[in-house]
């Protein structure tokens, strides 16, 4: 890179560097009795504040790299350029003076750099918005920036646009690749995962700047549970579940440090084709009404439990739940983490077993890495990029309709019985998602203009269509179907966990394998996949926190999630965690002994779950 843009650049950084060592040496006087001040520590503290900051800047300073590469050399030095240039200064100033405030606030409140909690927060702009409004002079602070702005530049103008020389537009064209291919780099290999200082989490916090550690959080999307939710002793968590997992059938493999189990069935296995069929926001109200007839119909065919709990908002939380039958961990799910292949789940288990197990989905899978997370976890993966032309009848936005999604699962079945091979396959729908457009003529209801009640109506017809077709299978009485919901309807976008909404419906069909009842009782989403192995009787080595719903030791209870709030549920009270280690228990009328049984059972769960590469990373060398 030439001194031109170096030189150009220098008085941006000074003041990034400057403004934010300012800040973090406020934040350290104000939490000394939190800081390791060893000669060590400090160092550290310092270099990677410094490469933060660094980080940061370089992209913040993108747009004027920008500028300066359209530039005309016979304008640089001119009146023109230093308006421009002030202009761009006046910005970054603000810009940088609003993430010192954010940044003191954000510590203020949670004693730490921005993190999931603050990307939650620009995802709820309205309700946030609202809150500052309320809680801070928003304005009189919009005032003082703006203030303090203009008193900076002031003082600054004389060294913002510093005397040099600019090359030719091919060399400046030149310096620009160059200044994007460091970007590239930093983005590439600076992470602050292998960044942290000591065991002491105000010093790594300390090191983080501002705009850096909120774009790291966006990309992540994760908030460690250990360092902002409740916890406790690991070992008194352990013990605890599994004192609930016990039972007659149960041997821990190591019952002093995991809750790993081997699970023996009391009947010999049956070997059943499993389709497993997630339905795009199907509310378990939905099923009792007069838009899902052939639904309504077939719970009474079916064992149906009309009180699941969705663990989240989003669809990719149900596949997660089905998948690893786990709860929900604050942030984004497992399936979009790091280090998310070869885990114990329903993958692993069928493929052991010689299941040809394919995920079937008739839209993208690269959203939320779900093509990834299922072929390294035991699946075939064929969404819509992997269908020919045949395949579609009809599409949207999102992908494939609803009765193009089961002629694919029949086809797959078909192959899977001519090659003499039981299969598992976990599917999931999308028609009854926003447009709601399907096929004209298969329902009464218009396709889009009948918005949210034309989705559910075309859903069930084609789940009708989908079982009428299956019947005349050969591999259909060997088949355990298994219609759940992904999510709520209305759980999506709401910024406090509402219970009620993550209620969704399970029917488990398959004549030769379940008798026909109503089980009114709530469970988990996170149990359906110990109940088909249950009811199929399949013996196999469980790292699971759901459990077989229809087992004799059962006790109902519950997950739901919302970005950083996550609950825990049973029949007497339910108990929300949030950030910083608060939590809110109801009913208020809650013995103290009950509120502190919810409490410990949650935590239990939740602490342990978030170990999750530790408890479910399959052991290669066994």
């Amino acid at each position: 890179m030439n001194s031109f843009l170096v030189r150009r650049l220098v008085p941006f950084y000074i003041f990034a560097i400057i403004s934010e060592f300012i800040l973090k040496l406020g934040l350290a006087f104000y939490y000394h009795q939190e800081i390791d001040f060893s000669f060590s520590s400090i160092i550290q503290t310092i270099g990677v504040l410094s490469l933060t900051t660094s980080v940061a800047f370089i992209f913040m300073a993108l747009p004027y790299v920008g500028y300066l590469l359209l530039l005309p050399q016979s304008k640089v030095g001119s009146k023109t350029d230093k308006i421009l240039t002030t202009l761009f200064f006046s910005g970054f100033v603000f810009f940088t003076y609003i993430e010192i405030i954010a940044s003191a606030l954000f510590w203020h409140k949670f004693s730490s750099a921005f993190n999931f909690i603050a990307v939650d927060s620009l995802i709820y702009t309205n309700q946030i918005g609202f809150n500052l409004l309320r809680d801070y002079p928003v304005v009189w602070t919009i005032i003082g920036l703006g203030t303090a702005t203009i008193i900076t530049v002031y003082f600054c103008h004389k060294y913002i646009v510093p005397q040099c020389h600019s090359p030719k537009i091919i060399l400046r064209l030149f310096h620009s690749l160059i200044y994007c291919f460091i970007c590239l780099l930093a983005f590439r290999n600076v992470n602050p995962a292998n960044m942290q200082i000591s065991n002491n989490r105000f010093n790594n916090e300390l090191a983080k700047q501002g705009t850096f550690s909120l774009c790291d959080a966006f990309w992540k999307n994760e908030i460690n549970y250990d360092d902002f939710y409740l916890t406790r002793e690991e070992a008194t968590n352990i013990a605890l579940l599994q004192g609930k997992f016990k039972s007659n059938n149960i041997t821990y493999i190591d019952p002093k440090k995991s809750i790993a189990r081997q699970i023996n069935a009391f009947r010999p296995e049956k070997r059943a084709n499993i389709i497993i069929v997630l339905m795009e926001s199907m509310s378990a109200p939905f099923i009792s009404t007069e838009k899902t007839p052939f639904l309504n119909q077939l719970a009474q065919e079916s064992l149906y439990f009309n009180q699941v709990y969705a663990t989240g908002t989003q669809a990719i939380r149900g596949i997660e739940a089905l998948t690893l039958s786990m709860p929900p961990l604050p942030g984004m799910p497992i399936t979009r983490r790091s280090d998310n292949e070869n885990l114990y789940g329903m993958g692993q288990i069928f493929k052991e077993k010689g299941y040809d197990n394919k995920w079937i989905y008739g839209g993208y899978g690269l959203l939320a890495n779900t093509n990834y997370f299922m072929e390294k976890n035991g699946f075939q993966v064929l969404d819509k990029t992997n269908w020919s032309k045949d395949d579609v009848s009809f599409s949207n936005i999102w992908g494939a309709c609803d009765e193009d999604l089961f002629n694919k699962i029949i086809t797959e079945a078909d192959l899977s019985y001519k090659a003499e091979k039981p299969f598992l396959t976990l599917a999931m729908t999308l028609s009854n998602h926003h447009p709601y457009t399907y096929p004209e003529g298969k329902i009464d209801l218009p396709s889009k203009i009948a918005g949210r009640n034309g989705g559910i109506k075309y859903a069930d017809f084609a789940i009708k269509k989908f079982i009428e077709q299956a019947k005349e299978k050969p591999w259909f009485n060997n088949t355990l179907f298994v219609f759940i919901a992904n999510r709520g309807a209305d759980s999506s976008g709401n910024e406090e966990i509402n219970i009620s909404e993550h209620l969704i419906p399970a029917l488990f069909y398959g004549p030769q394998f379940v008798s026909p009842h109503l089980i009114d009782k709530p469970i988990s989403q996170i149990d359906i996949l110990p109940t088909v192995l249950g009811l199929l009787d399949i013996s196999y080595e469980s790292h699971f926190f759901g459990q077989d719903a229809l087992s004799a030791e059962y006790e109902p209870r519950a997950f739901v999630s919302n970005y950083q709030q996550i609950g825990y549920l049973k029949q007497n009270g339910s108990v929300i965690l949030k950030p910083i280690r608060q939590y809110i228990v109801q009913p208020d009328n809650l013995t103290n002994t009950e509120q502190k049984t919810l409490l410990e059972e949650a935590v239990a769960f939740y602490q342990t779950a978030n170990d999750w590469q530790n408890n479910m990373k399959i052991d290669k060398d066994k």
